[in-house]
């Protein structure tokens, strides 16, 4: 973290740092560290520290009306994907104000497929993403996702991904089980999602490869020992943050929170429906060590590895109602 923020200074000459963080880090003096080195960097600090919850459109106007007080050149999310989320839409409004992040939402909702192109970002302000456990790689994702009225609301476009994203394991090593269970739990979702993408690559596989590959040795370990054992610990960051470039890389949108459970269940279907997803589970299969020339049967040892791993996190695996 120290190195990526002296570049701040030696390379991008940074003046004043608007941080956005959760409000549960600034209270336990997390957030301190990255003041103190700005403070040793000479660079004016401000930090905004309501993020709570996921970002409502009425928290991202506050946190912008203060960023547009403050005119700062960097602007530097620390924490979860909440904080992300909001450092990315407040960037927008801050270059942008009048821009309605709710039209926004529905002309910028898939990368795939539209016909405009989205505000360019970045004359004003860089954006820098410092993760923590519970980051939901948002530092590394074209995503933003928030509230207007209730309602769930997407932006997707590679204009709003941080210019920088730093990952420090020595920021997660504090992560309770649960937490470390639900991101490594999400980033095989991600993974596996990025693998049966329409729109997945030979580059975006080797990601998902190495991601599984990763998730599946350490997570264990990490989860059983925390801290203890950090170097399964960083390997296991390692492989979260490859699982979030595939997911980066191809174009679905999903809410991978709570659907691990159904992970294996997902994949047995939809090798049912697919060849093609089969012979790419296989594939998957194959680079975990399972032997054999079968799709099926490789798939279904893919399906037991992965509810191996559910269970062993002490959730249950579950089948999806069809109606």
């Amino acid at each position: 973290m120290s190195l990526a923020l002296d570049e701040l200074k030696a390379v991008y000459n940074a003046k004043k740092a608007f941080i956005i963080s959760d409000m549960s880090l600034y209270r336990n003096g997390v957030t301190a560290v990255i003041e103190k080195k700005l403070d040793e960097l000479s660079v004016q600090h401000f930090c905004f520290f309501n993020i709570n919850t996921a970002p409502d459109i009425s928290l991202i106007e506050e946190a912008a009306k203060a960023v547009k007080l403050f005119e700062p050149d960097v602007i530097i999310s620390f924490g979860s994907g909440y904080a992300a989320d909001t450092a990315k839409l407040v960037r927008v409004k801050y270059e942008y104000p009048e821009t309605d992040l709710c039209v926004l939402s529905s002309d910028f909702s898939d990368i795939a497929y539209r016909e405009k192109n989205f505000p360019k970002l970045g004359e004003k302000a860089l954006l820098v993403s410092i993760a923590d456990i519970n980051s939901n790689a948002s530092e590394v994702s074209p995503y933003a996702v928030f509230y207007a009225d209730g309602e769930e609301l997407y932006i997707a476009d590679y204009e709003i991904m941080p210019d920088m994203a730093v990952i420090d394991a020595d920021f997660m090593l504090d992560g309770t089980k649960e937490e470390i269970v639900k991101a490594g739990l999400s980033a095989l979702v991600r993974a596996i999602n990025a693998l049966d993408s329409q729109t997945a690559t030979e580059y975006t596989d080797g990601f998902v490869i190495k991601a599984v590959q990763g998730i599946m040795q350490y997570m264990p370990e990490a989860v059983e020992k925390g801290a203890k054992e950090s170097k399964s610990f960083e390997k296991l960051i390692e492989a979260l943050n490859m699982a979030a470039i595939a997911y980066a890389n191809t174009s679905s949108i999903i809410n991978v929170d709570g659907t691990a459970q159904y992970l294996a269940d997902i994949i047995r279907l939809s090798a049912a429906e697919s060849e093609e997803s089969c012979s790419r589970y296989s594939e998957l299969s194959s680079a975990l060590g399972f032997k054999g020339n079968d799709d099926k049967k490789l798939t279904e040892k893919l399906i037991g590895k992965i509810e191996e791993l559910v269970s062993f996190c002490g959730l249950e695996n579950k089948a999806l109602k069809c109606e």
